[in-house]
């Protein structure tokens, strides 16, 4: 929708236009602007200025470009990395060890002399084989697989779930 405002204005008898009556307010027009020439310049800031009043002189900005900014102020910090918990690191590990890093297993089956520490995590199932050595239990051997029978085992989630597993279960 388009609407048009048109409004009169008076004119004094030189012919330039009066706001709302006042005859003192002259708006220039091509035919009454000021001649330059014979214009009074004006004192600079330094001059006249106060030097306990701020000056408006305004500061001078460097030019910088994107290509000179870090670029790695920009960027989003790195994501932490997932931890990991792999259980061949392990290896020899004793019981209160495996313990404390991993808690209580969820099952614990009894071989001879040795037991087998089952962990069961989201992913996978995570055995560890633990047998008498010298003057302690140690883990001598370790197995991993799927919760599912007869399908692959995802070992970089079972290795997460592992990590994320609180110690006192």
């Amino acid at each position: 929708m388009l609407f048009l405002l048109s409004a009169c204005q008076t004119l004094d008898e030189v012919g330039s236009p009066l706001i709302s009556g006042v005859s003192d307010i002259l708006i220039p027009t091509d035919e009454n602007l000021p001649d330059l020439e014979s214009a009074t310049p004006i004192e600079t800031a330094s001059s006249t200025a106060d030097p306990n009043m701020p000056s408006h002189i305004p500061a001078k900005v460097p030019e910088t470009t994107l290509s000179a900014l870090d670029t790695a102020a920009l960027s989003p910090p790195p994501a932490a990395p997932v931890p990991r918990f792999y259980p061949a690191n392990s290896m020899g590990w004793g019981l209160e060890e495996l313990i404390a890093t991993l808690g209580n297993a969820d099952y614990i089956r009894r071989d001879g002399s040795g037991e087998v520490h089952q962990y069961r995590l989201p992913s996978c199932i995570v055995d560890f084989t633990l047998y008498p050595r010298q003057t302690q239990i140690e883990i001598i051997a370790w197995h991993g697989r799927s919760r599912i029978q007869n399908q692959n085992i995802d070992a970089d989630t079972c290795y997460r779930d592992l990590a994320q597993r609180k110690a006192g279960k």
